[in-house]
């Protein structure tokens, strides 16, 4: 386990240093990074490797091919996610120290999300920065740091978030390679809100959109007819559809929020299905790795909304 606690600002410094993108948080998840969340989730401390018959096990129950399994596994190991043993001819995979680092820290940002509401101050963290046309390429890094750390936009480079810490801002944009810019901790003196910068009606149906979704599951879960199989696709799900609100929900205070704010029954819901599913699908991680290893299979980890706000 890390010594670090995890934290979405060293992920995103990091990635600021080597010059990668970060996405967007959006669900629908790829190959790629179902993988990831799988080992994430169920290997992540294990510095042991998994068959490649085990990995294409595990994605078969999201009903991916063995030719997608083989190419997306490959694909890992050329971005430096997952790296790659042999014996004889079987291949063996596991996290790569930077994907075991990335995962951590992604995993831990996006359960964490939502668990308490946070005090505020009432002073805004703000970006002001300035970016050459002709260096548009960093331009879109800056913002996908941004967006990540719970910025919006409320002019064109002018980004306000309401708990960003100031002192690990300056760090990330310089390592972007932006070098015109001032953060500031602003209060609201008149003009436009800061709220502006959000659409929190969108924000609050996506929630809305979410308890809908996962309603049915949650029924089956407390009526005991969900199955190993069932119970790791459905958790692998509610925590790919909660991935999102960490990148769309800014966090804000809650005395700026609606009254009928649906965050917290949201966050009931995610916690419910991921900690009561949870000893289920790791059964099911398990089963799938023991067709091909048993001793392996006894490494399965299980963690619950609680052991990760531990980390």
């Amino acid at each position: 386990m890390s010594l670090e606690k995890p934290s979405l600002e060293a992920l995103v410094l990091r990635r600021a240093e080597e010059g990668s993108v970060l996405p967007r948080q959006q669900t629908g998840a790829s190959p790629q990074r179902l993988l990831t969340t799988l080992l994430g989730e169920y290997w992540l401390d294990s510095t042991a490797a998994v068959p490649m018959s085990g990995l294409i096990g595990l994605l078969a129950e999201f009903g991916i091919s063995e030719t997608s399994a083989r190419a997306t596994a490959n694909r890992l190991v050329k971005r430096g996610i997952l790296a790659a043993e042999k014996s004889g001819r079987q291949s063996y995979l596991r996290l790569s120290d930077i994907g075991r680092e990335d995962s951590r820290q992604k995993n831990a940002s996006i359960i964490r999300f939502g668990a308490r509401s946070q005090d505020w101050d009432g002073i805004w963290t703000v970006a002001a920065f300035s970016v050459p046309e002709q260096e548009r390429h960093v331009r879109h890094r800056v913002r996908s740091y941004l967006r990540w750390l719970g910025f919006a936009p409320l002019f064109d480079g002018l980004w306000v978030s309401a708990h960003a810490d100031p002192g690990t801002l300056e760090p990330i944009l310089r390592a972007a390679g932006v070098g015109n810019l001032s953060v500031l901790r602003a209060s609201e003196a008149g003009g436009h809100s800061p709220l502006r910068a959000w659409d929190l009606d969108d924000v609050a149906a996506s929630y809305r959109k979410f308890l809908s979704t996962h309603k049915e599951s949650l029924a089956q879960m407390n009526a005991g007819t969900v199955s190993p199989s069932d119970a790791l696709v459905i958790r692998t799900k509610v925590f790919d559809a909660w991935r999102v609100f960490p990148g769309l929900d800014p966090g804000l205070p809650d005395e700026l929020l609606p009254a009928d704010w649906p965050r917290a029954q949201a966050r009931q819901v995610f916690t419910e299905l991921y900690d009561g599913l949870a000893p289920l699908a790791a059964l099911r991680f398990r089963q799938i790795i023991a067709v091909h290893d048993d001793s392996l299979a006894e490494l399965t980890e299980q963690r619950t909304t609680e052991v990760w706000a531990g980390f």
